[in-house]
């Protein structure tokens, strides 16, 4: 339910974003308020709980965000506030971010390793996953001691495996057949 809810309030954004050619201010916009409820959790509580009146949440939002959010963001927030979805805010975040980075190209991939990977050699892996791809890649690196050497790469839903224990595992389990 909360995946149904998120997509449909990200997709309505993004239509209003782009007839409004402010894609990117959206994303900023989002962003902060999901930075702001991060900082100060009990915010969150406040925009998400449905025992407090929907006004008194309006008038706080509209003084802490107000002037620093464009009109639609603020009336955005409004309707989640009105249609009491504040709990799915950082989802929705998610998914305009995904819209956003599809409109544009982009894909984001992580490169787990054992080690960092170098800034380099991540611009290398970078360069040749976009190749790979047709598209922009966005590469985050995150280390796994499990991986004790190679690289496994995430690219959506789809996984890229060049590590020495998966290549271990294949072994084994040929040898394993080769001797039953």
């Amino acid at each position: 339910m909360a995946k149904l809810v998120s997509k449909t309030y990200s997709e309505a954004l993004f239509e209003v974003a782009l007839e409004e050619n402010k894609v990117d201010l959206f994303l900023d916009e989002i962003n902060f308020v999901n930075k702001t409820f991060k900082i100060h959790p009990e915010l969150f509580e406040f925009f998400k709980t449905p025992l407090v009146k929907a006004n008194e949440k309006k008038d706080v939002i509209k003084e802490i965000f107000g002037d620093k959010l464009s009109k639609e963001m603020n009336n955005f927030l409004k309707i989640i506030i009105d249609k009491r979805r504040g709990y799915a805010i950082k989802q929705i975040e998610l998914e305009y971010e995904k819209l956003v980075n599809e409109h544009k190209g982009i894909v984001n991939a992580v490169a787990i390793t054992a080690i960092p990977l170098k800034d380099k050699d991540k611009l290398i892996l970078q360069n040749k996953l976009s190749t790979l791809t047709g598209k922009t890649v966005k590469l985050s690196n995150e280390i796994d001691n499990d991986v004790i050497g190679g690289i496994l790469v995430k690219i959506g839903d789809k996984v890229i495996d060049g590590t020495i224990k998966s290549r271990l595992e294949k072994m084994t389990e040929s040898l394993s057949q080769i001797i039953v």
